[in-house]
């Protein structure tokens, strides 16, 4: 009598297991979705803009572009002493970030810089950080053309994109030799791994 109900429930389309399969699944998203971002829990698939490796080849394109227009623009800009400082002062910035780049990124593995995680003194550190250096950048710019130096505006940009291209780089190779993906959004930075991310796609 009881398989005879059994086999009457099962072509109805009822399942016994219905209750119990909804409950786990609730769970699974739940401890698939970590927390930490700054409207909820960090989406397991982030767009183009939120891996980190994009973010760092937008703004090596942006500074090699106003670099070349500055090039453009400017006559005899090779002849400016500040150009030669500038590359200078990109690859000494760039030797810096090699230097510290795996201590940093091993952090962000480690989950130190989900929001959830940081301290109120590392948070507001972050939420300042790119105001103050698109601020810094703006005045800097603007006393360089009131004042004519546009040799420092070319050594300037020429800087700001060797970082960003040894930035870039560097960090892609990362990512490739781990097999993960540097993900920066909400004000949190975290690792996706690539396997995983593979599968989901």
């Amino acid at each position: 009598m009881m398989s005879l109900v059994e086999t009457i429930r099962a072509y109805l389309g009822w399942c016994p297991m219905k209750g119990s399969m909804r409950v786990d699944r609730a769970v699974q998203l739940e401890v698939a979705a970590a927390p930490g971002g700054r409207d909820g829990a960090l989406r397991t698939e982030p767009g183009w803009w939120n891996r980190y490796h994009n973010q760092l080849l937008v703004t090596a394109l942006a500074f090699s572009a106003a670099a070349a227009a500055t090039f453009i623009l400017v006559e005899d800009t090779l002849g400016y002493p500040a150009v030669w400082t500038g590359l200078a002062i990109g690859v000494g910035g760039a030797l810096g970030f090699l230097l510290g780049y795996r201590k940093q990124y091993a952090r962000i593995a480690a989950g130190e810089f989900i929001r959830a995680n940081m301290s109120r003194r590392l948070r507001i550190a972050r939420d300042l950080s790119w105001p103050v250096a698109l601020i810094l950048l703006a005045v800097c710019m603007a006393y360089f053309v009131r004042s004519g130096m546009f040799g420092q505006i070319l050594g300037f940009m020429l800087a700001l994109s060797v970082i960003g291209w040894i930035s870039y780089a560097v960090t892609t190779l990362w990512e490739r030799r781990h097999r993960t993906t540097l993900i920066a959004e909400r004000g949190s930075m975290y690792t996706l791994d690539t396997a995983t991310e593979g599968e989901r796609v």
